[in-house]
C-alpha cells in the first residue's frame, strides 16, 4: 500500500477536524440548533469545504453508525455458532451495551437521539434503519431461531425483529434519562431475556 500524500494527509486532518467540530457543537447546543455555517467557521473552512465530506449534518451522525457497525461484525465472529438463537443475541446485545456504555457515551447517543426526532432529518433515521449492521445479524439470528423452533411459529419474522430492535432502543433511550445508577449492560440482559422468554415455543 502506498505512503499517504501530504495533500491526502491533510484531506483526512480537514475531515477528522470537521467530524470532531461537528458532534462537540451538536453535543453542547442540540443537533437542530447547530448550523452548517457554525461548524465551518469553527473550523475555519469555508462551507463547500464542508459539503465535500459530508453532503448533510446528518452524514455526520451516520458517519459515527459506520464506526458502530465495524464494531457489531468484529462481536459477530467471536459469537460461537453453536449457541440457540436467544443467547446469540443476548452476547450481540451485552457487548452493544458496553461499547455504547465504555466507548461511545451518553453525549453521543443523546445527540443520535435527538437527531432522530428532529425534522431536518427527512429520510428515514438510521436508528431504524435495516441496513444497519446489528439488525442484520439479529435478523438473521431470529431466522434461524424460527426455522429450528427454538422461536414461536404463530408470528411472522417482522414481528419479532420489531420486538427485539425495540428491546434495543427502549434500554438506550432509558439509560440516557437515568442517572449513573442504570446500568445499561445489566438491565438490557434482563429486559431482552425476558422478552425472548416470552417469545420462545412453548416446548423451549
Amino acid at each position: 500500500m502506498n505512503p499517504l500524500t501530504s495533500r491526502q494527509k491533510k484531506a483526512l486532518e480537514t475531515r477528522g477536524k470537521l467530524l470532531k467540530t461537528s458532534l462537540d457543537l451538536f453535543n453542547k447546543h442540540g443537533y437542530e440548533h447547530v448550523s452548517i455555517e457554525q461548524i465551518t467557521k469553527a473550523c475555519n473552512v469555508s462551507k463547500g469545504t464542508f459539503y465535500t465530506y459530508f453532503p448533510t449534518k446528518y452524514d455526520v451522525i451516520l458517519e459515527k453508525f459506520k464506526e458502530l457497525d465495524s464494531f457489531y461484525s468484529t462481536v459477530e465472529k467471536n459469537i460461537d455458532s453453536s449457541l440457540p438463537a436467544s443467547e446469540k443475541i443476548l452476547t450481540l446485545y451485552q457487548e452493544q451495551m458496553k461499547y455504547l456504555t465504555n466507548v461511545v457515551g451518553k453525549d453521543l447517543l443523546r445527540t443520535v437521539y435527538t437527531a432522530a426526532m428532529t425534522s431536518q432529518v427527512e429520510q428515514d433515521h438510521y436508528l431504524i434503519s435495516p441496513q444497519r449492521k446489528i439488525f442484520q445479524i439479529i435478523n438473521a439470528y431470529l431466522e434461524d431461531g424460527i426455522r429450528l423452533g427454538e422461536f414461536r411459529q404463530d408470528l411472522q419474522v417482522t414481528q419479532v425483529q420489531a420486538i427485539i430492535q425495540r428491546c434495543m432502543r427502549a434500554n438506550v433511550y432509558d439509560w440516557l434519562i437515568h442517572n449513573e445508577d442504570f446500568n445499561l449492560s445489566v438491565e438490557m440482559a434482563q429486559f431482552t431475556a425476558i422478552v425472548l422468554d416470552g417469545l420462545k415455543a412453548e416446548n423451549k
